[in-house]
This record gives C-alpha cells, structure tokens and sequence, in this order.
C-alpha cells in the first residue's frame, strides 16, 4: 500500500500532500482518496485554492520509496475518476 497513505493514516488532522516536482517547484494539495485499478494505486488530489478540480497522480514505486506521475491518459483518467466517484457519491457534489 501506499507511502503516503501511511503518513496520512498518522497526520489525519491535515490532509495533505506535499510534492516537489524535477524542478524543484513545491505543490501543497489536499489528500481525497487512494483508489487501486488493477494493480496500481492512484492519488486522487485537489488543490484548494481551485475551484474544486481534481488531480490524479499513479503512484510508482521508486528506489527511495514512492514517486507520483500525473495521469494524462484520457481512459485511465475516467476510470480512476468513476471509481472514485461512486465511492464518494454521499461526500461530494459531481453535478
């Protein structure tokens, strides 16, 4: 299971998710799901200071824990979106 479910499982109170991308630009986004496909594992995120878009990342595994690539696959992106999404129908708003 995932790294960063973990640290969240321990940091509960603030859901969030800290990343530094290859350039060294630092993003802060909210934690809304872990949703497995298959046998991969996809965060579900969303920047709070949007509008409420969400961001998905796969989570790969990496020589010093975990990396996370933003999903661009058009398919992969509405699966993963539609899992979440009936997981979450009483939480959330999709309309």
């Amino acid at each position: 299971m995932s790294e960063i479910l973990d640290q969240l499982n321990d940091e509960m109170e603030t859901p969030v998710v800290t990343f530094t991308d290859v350039d060294g630009v630092t993003r802060t986004l909210e934690f809304l799901d872990l949703v497995f496909l298959g046998d991969k594992e996809y965060l579900v995120l969303t920047d709070p200071q949007t509008d409420g878009d969400i961001e998905i990342y796969r989570v790969l595994p990496y020589t010093d824990g975990e990396a996370y690539r933003v999903v661009e696959d058009d398919a992969t992106l509405l699966e993963v979106f539609d899992i979440f999404r009936r997981q979450h129908e009483d939480e959330f708003d999709f309309d």
